[in-house]
């Protein structure tokens, strides 16, 4: 039956889709708000699919849309000792066995469907209409398995602290943010999968099934080595949670069985050869590649404009170095979660978990500004727990997700995704009003003044490179305002959100807030 419109109904609202769910609570509509949501959600990424994708028709080697096709077709013809080590130069597998297992399950239904999709060697570069449209359905079928449940289920938990509008539409705003959409549905890759066992970690610490927490975790760095940007904050939660509890001691034993045994699941085919697990380390932490690769908005980046590190010294120390720092930027968060977590009461529990999301987003944002070997994409993965927090943190998660999307755009112009980019830009700031508008946020006009600057700084930059050629000898001077811009924003975020972290204890949000 429907149900009868909430008591506690948001105000009405100038943001769009604010609006929409307050519509539909208005009418005792609820029930079809979820559907209507991730419905809406599956149009616009199948829609960003019929677009190009990464190296589309630039052989030999393509791009990462060819690399995950490939993994498919040596994973299913090939035993599981050569997978690691199977023609390296052509698209070798490095990304952790997880990701080996998903390829080869992919692969398993593409041989029930057209064998010729994956026929070892012989299906190198393959782009047939019939092939893109089984990759893009991958994407969205993985990212509705683990992503999107995931999601749902997180806002939906917070029922006791957030309304119904407000929970509605934060699943909308995160399952509608355009930068996962454009690389998994447009760039191609898999980065909702381990995304997704993020949001479960984060939905089993809430829960406080703290084994559950450690599972989803280790699914999430054993899918992609990316995932270990959280392991510091979820280590430092959880070892709290073993020293503030009576029996301690059993939840951390039992916790070091749990992530032996899942990586020890994934890790046996190859766990009797030393050889090979020494195969897998190297391919999935490859220090010979150098700091970075192509042009990523991180610090390490950024500084080679002025200064060149890897002329001054060596790969080696290039990795202290950046060890050194990550290590700098994360801790100050990471102590602090601890002793959170450690005095924590069981009214604190909704308090200790936002303390734990603003870690997340800190220790991986430190790790993408500062660790060796980071890609553009890898903005990716501070940007998930921020949007967790995007009830919390409305205008500035809003303004993370658009500079996010600048900083991807050298990438998805080279994909030639240059409509999908502007279409998906104008429509989160449509939807969600950004930069914020005043006569419906908290903004402090100063943060509006510095919203709009940047929103015209990324303007200009962007006419800039359409209508006015790089000189001759700066052909990617672009590129690099591009990175040197994003970098400072994203120092900037990290600041901020080390700032909310130490000082939400002493401001709790109002419950006029939390309705709103």
């Amino acid at each position: 039956m429907p149900r009868k419109a909430s008591r506690t109904a948001s105000r009405p609202s100038v943001v769009p889709v604010q609006r929409w769910f307050q519509f539909l609570e208005s009418q005792s509509a609820q029930d079809i708000a979820l559907p209507v949501t991730v419905l809406f959600a599956l149009l616009v990424r199948w829609c960003i699919g019929l677009h190009g994708y990464s190296g589309q028709g630039t052989p030999p080697l393509y791009g990462d849309y060819e690399a995950q096709r490939h993994w498919m077709e040596i994973t299913t013809h090939l035993p599981v000792s050569q997978w690691y080590s199977y023609d390296l130069q052509y698209w070798g597998l490095d990304y952790p066995p997880l990701t080996a297992f998903q390829s080869w399950l992919c692969g398993a239904v593409a041989t029930y469907i057209d064998p010729s999709w994956i026929a070892l060697d012989a299906s190198r570069g393959l782009e047939s209409h019939t092939s893109k449209q089984f990759m893009r359905a991958t994407a969205i079928a993985l990212e509705f398995i683990i992503y999107v449940p995931a999601i749902v289920l997180f806002f939906r938990s917070q029922h006791t602290k957030m309304s119904w509008v407000a929970r509605q539409v934060s699943i909308f705003s995160v399952l509608l943010q355009p930068c996962l959409i454009l690389i998994d549905h447009g760039h191609f890759q898999y980065n909702s999968v381990m995304l997704g066992f993020l949001v479960w970690t984060v939905y089993f610490a809430a829960q406080e099934s703290y084994i559950l927490m450690a599972v989803s975790f280790c699914c999430s760095f054993m899918f992609k080595q990316m995932g270990l940007y959280y392991a510091p904050a979820v280590f430092a939660f959880l070892l709290a949670q073993c020293f503030r509890r009576k029996h301690g001691t059993v939840l951390f034993v039992k916790l070091g069985v749990a992530v032996v045994a899942t990586v020890g699941v994934m890790l046996g085919p190859w766990i009797t050869s030393v050889d090979q697990l020494q195969q897998i380390l190297v391919r999935v932490f490859p220090v010979a590649r150098g700091l970075y690769e192509d042009k990523v908005a991180n610090v390490w980046c950024a500084v080679n404009v002025a200064v060149k590190l890897r002329s001054l010294f060596d790969a080696q120390s290039l990795v202290r170095l950046s060890t050194c720092a990550t290590a700098l930027a994360f801790i100050p968060s990471c102590i602090h979660l601890f002793f959170t977590i450690r005095r924590q009461t069981r009214t604190m529990q909704s308090t200790a978990i936002r303390v734990f999301k603003y870690c997340l987003v800190n220790t991986s944002l430190a790790f993408f500004l500062f660790s060796f070997q980071v890609h553009e994409k890898s903005i990716l993965v501070p940007l998930a727990p921020a949007l967790l927090l995007i009830d919390e943190e409305k205008w500035a998660v809003n303004w993370f997700v658009q500079v996010a999307l600048f900083s991807l755009y050298p990438l998805l112009y080279v994909d030639g995704l240059q409509i999908p980019y502007w279409v998906m830009a104008v429509l989160w700031a449509f939807l969600r009003s950004c930069p914020a508008c005043p006569a419906h946020t908290p903004t402090p006009k100063c943060v509006m003044v510095l919203q709009w600057t940047s929103m015209l700084v990324m303007l200009a930059l962007h006419t800039a490179h359409a209508f006015v050629p790089p000189p001759s000898s700066l052909p990617d001077i672009y590129v690099v305002l591009n990175v040197v811009y994003c970098c400072a924003m994203f120092v900037a975020f990290l600041a901020y959100f080390n700032y909310r972290q130490f000082t939400c204890l002493q401001v709790q949000p109002t419950l006029k807030q939390k309705k709103d």
